[in-house]
């Protein structure tokens, strides 16, 4: 690989990183969510959205990611619908 193609595929991820950072924050999953938590969901979700994973795994990094690692209860958010809405946004990008 060329430098040139590694610094545009760096671009795309860090504006892919940023938009959808940006998209989980709108989503007001619960209220007064950390942005900082919000970034480290967004990097999660987008690493394997990138590898090309499909909707059951990243149901599961956003099931762990809110209940580990932000202590929500999985009756305090809709994994599917946040799910859902994350692949479409991917879809159209």
């Amino acid at each position: 690989m060329d430098i040139n193609y590694m610094n545009i595929l760096i671009n795309d991820h860090n504006t892919n990183f940023e938009l959808l950072k940006k998209f989980i924050i709108s989503m007001n999953i619960t209220l007064g969510m950390n942005k900082n938590f919000c970034a480290h969901l967004a990097e999660k979700v987008l690493q394997q959205l990138e590898k090309g994973a499909d909707m059951p795994k990243i149901q599961c990094i956003i099931e762990s990611e809110l209940c580990v690692g932000y202590g929500l209860y999985r009756d305090e958010f809709n994994s599917k619908k946040i799910t859902n809405e994350i692949m479409h946004w991917w879809e159209n990008t």
